[in-house]
């Protein structure tokens, strides 16, 4: 779990590999001093949203789709599954299928690792905005 201790710290989360990475992410917990509590939870449960998306929606859909067309393509073009080339074919859409679903899993990660930047942006313009109207 990483702790966010200060609005800094919070700008400069999209550069932590374990935070906004391609791979495994950390949850996050915002223990910023003199900014209301109620608007750190929220704040932490918006960028902890972000941070449970993996792109696995996107590479399944990816890969049913490929599957999809080429299976009806294999049979199409076949009289029969059982022939050698049927086959080759068959394995050339399942490559394709898992190939298309890896990039699309990475195309999902980096539109969130933008949407996760953008985010810590926003709330902490947000925060200072709170934080400048709370200590006047």
């Amino acid at each position: 779990m990483r702790v966010v201790r200060s609005l800094d710290e919070l700008l400069r989360l999209p550069a932590d590999r374990h935070v906004n990475g391609f791979h495994g992410r950390v949850p996050l917990t915002l223990e910023i001093p003199d900014v209301a509590r109620l608007a750190q939870l929220r704040a932490q449960d918006s960028l902890n949203g972000l941070q449970e998306r993996g792109g696995s929606l996107a590479a399944a859909a990816m890969m049913f789709v490929t599957l999809l067309v080429g299976i009806a393509k294999v049979l199409q073009e076949n009289a029969s599954l059982l022939a050698w080339r049927a086959a080759f074919e068959l394995g050339l859409v399942l490559g394709a299928a898992f190939a298309l679903g890896f990039v699309a899993q990475w195309i999902a990660l980096a539109v969130t690792r933008w949407q996760f930047a953008r985010r810590c942006r926003e709330l902490h313009g947000e925060l200072s905005r709170r934080l400048r109207v709370d200590l006047l």
